[in-house]
């Protein structure tokens, strides 16, 4: 029988031996660990793309039609009226920043004028009377009328201190209007971190140059909210909604009960209702045969709610189509109808001839080219404590078998504590800092060198001061392919290795990035458009990796719509998968809000995976089957 004292010499030789063996066995708690990080190619306190354009600073542009400013006239050629209204205007401008400036633009417009825009000896003039009627149809637009102060109409015996009120009142109600209609009711990242988008304000004082050489100021006004033609569709479905009848008086949408999965072809008397719900009549006169046509019009509805189309009615199916059946009510219907008219307000006016875009609620990609969508493929999109951010910025390249750099933010509260709990093997700590990093197939460097893992004590280190790469191959969390549009969030869309995540209609599970389903052919659309490339060049490099840097920018849309209409008017909600409507109608009507949201789109039971996956971030309690083997436990008792 051995000894203690030879026993223990024999269990550091196996000890020894161990340290120098691979992952696959060096016992579980390596393999916890691996687990228990959340690698993901997210931004998580990432830095900017260095190619990241910077945010524009400078002065608001000019409003299209602003006439140059006119020869500069003698005092005694200036209007009394605009003489009043240069001394009302010559203190400093007071309010918020938003009034300031319009505060300034009215007292710059004023000293360069000499005779007034809005007023005369007989009281309003046309363009005053035809603003004040615009202004007063701002709820038509998804604006508030109440929000603007409009002057009174003066008589013939109005004084000039009279009509210079009336000139300066209506002048600032005509600058509040045109930021409102630009989208400048409020700052959309005072709603949320989400937005990252800066409208268009046109500077004040050319606003007012550009009414004054108008001769039709009404439609002026009405050419400043967005001519995307989504937006008019919304405004029409808003103004129906105000005008529909009340909900009341409508028939309650068809619900299909729970049941059992319903296969093309079958005989079930719940199809009878799956065609009222659809209005798909039977061809042959049988309402309960599942057949050709209904299961066509069962894979629409299931394309469009981000399902697998594959035609049979099921628990995921059902909820869908109840889902999509329950309208909100009238105040609701009508206030998420503006508050997403709102956003559009925040886009580009020019989206571009050929754009990506990428709806967060939608948990879609689309490519759009000349206003018709060429390809949608499903995408993962960022969890609740991570969420995707909402912007637009040009695609400069397509990256085949991309590396990944570990972000900031993953290395400190995901790959460090893993680190800094590492001893050098199970003999100390349970598992060694290099397993933790050959686990995830990651390397290691420091000022661009490479380092052993193993001599760095990670507990007193600054892990931000070194940089963690995983190499192409397999598992690269990036997949085969990356798109790289320079930005300040450095999110990017790209493939990955975990092919189950688009299983169900929930794809909320990165850190923020996007990864598409199918990104060889999303490369394969780019690149014909941009390069004229077919399919068999992009293959070439999807064998042999490179780095494309596309010949012309394609600009990329990361979007927030809860609300969309078709050609034909026909609305379609979507779920609201952060929780913004409520923020965004809280702020604009300055009390707190609750928008009831869409149903959650219905998904099947979640594989654990994928549960982990969407858990938010935290250090894992370890289980008493995860607690590293000690091997002096039953030698000297612990």
């Amino acid at each position: 029988m051995l000894t203690k004292p030879v026993l223990a010499i024999a269990v550091l030789a196996v000890l020894a031996a161990g340290l120098s063996a691979p992952l696959s066995s060096q016992g579980t708690s390596q393999k916890s660990a691996a687990r228990a990080l959340d690698l993901d190619p997210g931004p998580a306190n990432a830095a900017p793309d260095p190619l990241a354009p910077p945010d524009v600073v400078g002065p608001a542009p000019a409003a299209p039609g602003a006439a140059s400013a006119p020869a500069a006239a003698a005092a005694e050629d200036v209007d009394p009226i605009v003489v009043l209204v240069r001394q009302r205007l010559a203190a400093p401008p007071a309010g918020r920043g938003e009034e300031r400036d319009d505060t300034a633009g009215l007292a710059a417009f004023y000293a360069e004028t000499a005779r007034p825009t809005w007023t005369g000896k007989d009281g309003f003039t046309v363009r005053a009377t035809a603003a004040i009627s615009e202004i007063r149809k701002a709820d038509d637009w998804g604006l508030k009328a109440a929000a603007f102060d409009l002057p009174a109409a003066p008589d013939a015996s109005a004084t000039p201190e009279l009509l210079a009120a009336a000139e300066i009142k209506l002048a600032a109600a005509v600058l509040k209007y045109a930021r409102h209609a630009r989208g400048g009711r409020l700052d959309p990242r005072s709603v949320s971190r989400i937005f990252d988008q800066k409208p268009t304000i046109y500077d004040p004082k050319t606003v007012l140059q550009a009414l004054a050489a108008s001769d039709a100021v009404d439609a002026y006004l009405r050419a400043l909210h967005p001519k995307h033609p989504q937006f008019e569709r919304l405004r029409q479905a808003m103004l129906a909604a105000r005008g529909a009848r009340k909900e009341a008086e409508a028939p309650p949408p068809v619900r299909i009960a729970a049941g059992p999965v319903i296969k093309p072809g079958a005989d079930h008397e719940q199809v009878a209702i799956l065609r009222q719900r659809l209005a798909v009549s039977a061809g042959d006169g049988k309402d309960t045969l599942y057949d050709e046509t209904l299961v066509a019009a069962v894979k629409a509805h299931q394309r469009q709610h981000g399902l697998e189309p594959t035609g049979i009615l099921n628990g995921a199916t059902r909820a869908a189509l109840n889902d999509a059946g329950q309208r909100p009510s009238s105040a609701d219907g009508v206030r998420r109808l503006v508050l997403n008219m709102e956003r559009w307000r925040w886009m580009p006016e020019n989206l571009g001839a050929l754009y990506v875009w990428d709806s967060v609620p939608d948990q879609m990609a689309s490519v759009v080219q000349d206003g018709k969508v060429v390809l949608s493929e499903k995408m993962v999109v960022g969890k609740l404590g991570s969420p995707t951010p909402v912007f637009s910025a040009d695609m400069q390249f397509i990256i085949f078998h991309p590396s990944w750099g570990v972000p900031k933010g993953i290395k400190q509260y995901e790959l460090g504590p893993q680190l800094s709990k590492a001893g050098g093997g199970w003999f100390f700590g349970g598992y060694s800092a290099s397993a933790v990093l050959k686990a995830h197939g990651l390397q290691v460097s420091h000022a661009g060198r490479p380092v052993n893992p193993d001599s760095v004590n990670w507990s007193k280190v600054d892990i931000s001061q070194f940089h963690f790469t995983q190499p192409p191959g397999p598992t690269n969390v990036l997949g085969i392919v990356k798109f790289r549009f320079p930005n300040k969030h450095d999110v990017y869309m790209h493939d990955t290795p975990e092919r189950h995540l688009f299983g169900g209609a929930t794809r909320a599970f990165s850190h923020g990035c996007m990864r598409v389903q199918n990104p060889i052919r999303l490369a394969e659309v780019l690149l014909a458009a941009d390069r004229g490339w077919g399919p068999d060049k992009v293959q070439q490099y999807v064998r042999t990796g490179g780095e494309i840097k596309l010949d012309k920018p394609i600009p990329v849309h990361v979007t927030y719509f809860t609300a969309v209409a078709d050609e034909a008017g026909k609305l379609t909600y979507r779920h609201d998968l952060y929780g913004l409507d409520s923020k965004l109608a809280t702020a604009l009507e300055g009390q707190a809000v609750h928008v009831t949201s869409a149903g959650a789109p219905a998904a099947e039971p979640i594989p654990a995976a994928e549960r982990r996956a969407a858990a938010p971030l935290r250090t894992r309690k370890k289980a008493p089957g995860d607690a590293p083997f000690n091997p002096f436990a039953s030698i000297f008792g612990n």
